[in-house]
Protein backbone atom coordinates (compact mmCIF):
# COMPACT_ATOMS: atom_id res chain seq x y z
CA UNK A 1 0.00 0.00 0.00
CA UNK A 2 3.12 2.41 0.81
CA UNK A 3 4.48 1.95 -2.51
CA UNK A 4 0.84 2.60 -4.53
CA UNK A 5 1.33 6.04 -2.73
CA UNK A 6 5.00 6.74 -3.66
CA UNK A 7 4.10 5.62 -7.53
CA UNK A 8 0.93 7.70 -7.04
CA UNK A 9 2.49 10.63 -5.67
CA UNK A 10 5.30 10.35 -8.82
CA UNK A 11 2.79 10.24 -10.92
CA UNK A 12 1.07 13.56 -10.27
CA UNK A 13 4.79 15.31 -9.62
CA UNK A 14 4.86 13.98 -13.15
CA UNK A 15 1.76 15.10 -14.24
CA UNK A 16 2.46 18.69 -13.03
CA UNK A 17 5.72 19.24 -14.03
CA UNK A 18 4.97 18.35 -17.74
CA UNK A 19 7.18 15.86 -18.08
CA UNK A 20 4.31 13.63 -19.62
CA UNK A 21 3.32 16.95 -21.45
CA UNK A 22 5.68 17.74 -24.58
CA UNK A 23 5.06 21.16 -23.95
CA UNK A 24 8.20 22.12 -25.96
CA UNK A 25 7.86 19.80 -28.88
CA UNK A 26 3.95 19.56 -29.68
CA UNK A 27 3.69 20.82 -33.49
CA UNK A 28 0.96 23.02 -34.52
CA UNK A 29 -0.50 23.46 -37.88
CA UNK A 30 2.60 25.88 -39.52
CA UNK A 31 5.49 25.22 -37.19
CA UNK A 32 8.60 23.01 -38.33
CA UNK A 33 9.19 19.75 -36.61
CA UNK A 34 11.38 19.49 -34.17
CA UNK A 35 13.81 16.54 -32.87
CA UNK A 36 15.07 17.33 -28.96
CA UNK A 37 17.02 19.87 -28.35
CA UNK A 38 16.25 21.50 -31.55
CA UNK A 39 13.54 23.83 -30.74
CA UNK A 40 16.16 27.30 -30.77
CA UNK A 41 17.21 26.58 -34.13
CA UNK A 42 17.56 29.14 -36.75
CA UNK A 43 15.08 28.71 -39.74
CA UNK A 44 15.24 31.80 -41.43
CA UNK A 45 17.51 32.95 -43.39
CA UNK A 46 19.02 36.51 -43.53
CA UNK A 47 18.06 37.01 -47.02
CA UNK A 48 14.00 36.21 -46.72
CA UNK A 49 14.25 38.63 -43.63
CA UNK A 50 15.42 41.48 -46.00
CA UNK A 51 18.63 41.48 -44.34
CA UNK A 52 21.86 41.12 -46.28
CA UNK A 53 24.99 40.54 -44.81
CA UNK A 54 28.40 39.65 -46.85
CA UNK A 55 27.81 36.26 -46.92
CA UNK A 56 23.83 35.84 -47.92
CA UNK A 57 24.62 38.46 -50.44
CA UNK A 58 27.10 35.58 -51.72
CA UNK A 59 25.02 32.71 -51.05
CA UNK A 60 22.01 34.38 -52.86
CA UNK A 61 24.22 35.49 -56.34
CA UNK A 62 25.45 32.39 -55.95
CA UNK A 63 22.00 30.30 -55.95
CA UNK A 64 21.09 32.80 -58.71
CA UNK A 65 23.53 32.01 -60.93
CA UNK A 66 23.74 28.18 -60.83
CA UNK A 67 20.34 28.16 -61.68
CA UNK A 68 21.16 28.89 -64.86
CA UNK A 69 21.15 25.66 -67.30
CA UNK A 70 25.04 26.14 -68.78
CA UNK A 71 26.69 26.82 -65.40
CA UNK A 72 28.07 23.83 -63.83
CA UNK A 73 29.38 25.90 -60.64
CA UNK A 74 29.53 29.11 -58.84
CA UNK A 75 32.29 30.73 -56.72
CA UNK A 76 31.68 34.22 -54.96
CA UNK A 77 34.37 36.10 -53.43
CA UNK A 78 34.06 39.51 -51.54
CA UNK A 79 37.36 41.67 -52.61
CA UNK A 80 37.39 44.85 -50.32
CA UNK A 81 34.44 46.37 -51.98
CA UNK A 82 33.64 44.65 -55.13
CA UNK A 83 32.25 41.16 -55.32
CA UNK A 84 34.04 38.67 -57.87
CA UNK A 85 31.64 35.77 -58.91
CA UNK A 86 33.49 32.85 -60.84
CA UNK A 87 31.58 30.59 -63.25
CA UNK A 88 32.40 27.15 -63.92
CA UNK A 89 30.63 26.53 -67.26
CA UNK A 90 29.37 22.97 -68.63
CA UNK A 91 31.19 22.08 -72.15
CA UNK A 92 30.58 23.45 -75.39
CA UNK A 93 28.83 26.16 -73.74
CA UNK A 94 31.74 28.80 -73.86
CA UNK A 95 30.02 30.73 -76.39
CA UNK A 96 27.20 31.72 -74.57
CA UNK A 97 29.40 32.49 -71.28
CA UNK A 98 30.37 36.22 -71.78
CA UNK A 99 26.23 37.35 -72.73
CA UNK A 100 25.33 35.46 -69.69
CA UNK A 101 28.22 37.05 -67.41
CA UNK A 102 27.03 40.47 -68.74
CA UNK A 103 23.52 39.90 -68.51
CA UNK A 104 23.60 39.16 -64.11
CA UNK A 105 26.86 41.82 -63.67
CA UNK A 106 24.44 44.26 -64.87
CA UNK A 107 21.23 42.84 -63.09
CA UNK A 108 23.46 42.94 -59.64
CA UNK A 109 25.08 46.26 -60.07
CA UNK A 110 21.47 47.69 -60.30
CA UNK A 111 19.63 45.58 -58.05
CA UNK A 112 22.43 45.64 -55.20
CA UNK A 113 24.36 48.99 -56.26
CA UNK A 114 27.65 47.46 -55.82
CA UNK A 115 30.42 46.87 -58.09
CA UNK A 116 30.76 43.03 -59.26
CA UNK A 117 33.09 41.73 -61.55
CA UNK A 118 32.00 37.97 -63.27
CA UNK A 119 34.25 35.54 -65.23
CA UNK A 120 34.07 32.58 -66.54
CA UNK A 121 37.38 31.40 -68.09
CA UNK A 122 38.54 27.98 -66.72
CA UNK A 123 41.51 29.69 -66.00
CA UNK A 124 39.87 32.47 -63.90
CA UNK A 125 37.95 29.96 -62.05
CA UNK A 126 40.44 28.10 -60.73
CA UNK A 127 42.28 30.79 -59.21
CA UNK A 128 38.82 31.81 -57.69
CA UNK A 129 38.42 28.60 -56.42
CA UNK A 130 42.08 28.99 -55.10
CA UNK A 131 41.38 32.22 -53.06
CA UNK A 132 38.32 30.65 -52.58
CA UNK A 133 39.86 27.55 -50.40
CA UNK A 134 42.43 29.81 -48.79
CA UNK A 135 40.00 32.24 -47.07
CA UNK A 136 38.23 28.47 -46.17
CA UNK A 137 40.88 27.49 -44.57
CA UNK A 138 42.02 30.54 -42.57
CA UNK A 139 38.02 30.72 -41.14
Amino acid sequence: MRLLKIYGLLFIMFQLTGCFNDSVYKKGENSPVFQPREYYRKHLSYSEAGVFSASSLAEEMKNEITNEDIVKRAIVIKQENKYLVAINIKAYHLKKAEALSKQYKEYWEMKWKIPVEVTFTPRDYRKAEKIHLKTKKRA
